[in-house]
């Protein structure tokens, strides 16, 4: 079980994921939903693996990610709400889950530096 609670083992975990997702992709080819891609099935997997790494060192800057992470929600409802005149479900959920992917990609990187380092 230390493994998986190592850094190595948060690798493995994703990348067991990834291929994971893309065998299910490529399975089910035309039944798989067109918007959606492997890196939003990514983004659960991204979050577990920066909290399991809260023991080995990253719990200092996981508070602020969560922040960031909220604060990226509220500017992506502000910018739609101003630039579109009126704020649909679809279109906010699609860009605010887009941008949570690329987010935690850079905050799982980061949390893993720290506690390699």
């Amino acid at each position: 079980m230390a493994f998986w609670a190592s850094p190595a083992g948060q690798l493995a975990i994703l990348v067991i994921g990834w291929l994971v997702i893309r065998a299910s992709k490529r399975i089910l080819k035309r039944r798989w939903p067109t918007g959606l891609s492997t890196w939003d099935l990514m983004t659960p997997l991204l979050i577990l693996c920066s909290v399991m790494l809260i023991p080995a060192g990253a719990g200092l800057i996981l508070p602020w990610l969560v922040i960031g992470w909220m604060s990226v929600g509220i500017l992506v409802t502000v910018i739609q709400a101003v630039h579109n005149k009126e704020l649909l479900y679809s279109t906010f959920f699609k860009t605010f889950w887009r941008l949570t992917d690329l987010f935690w990609t850079l905050g799982f990187a980061v949390c893993f530096l720290l506690v390699i380092s």
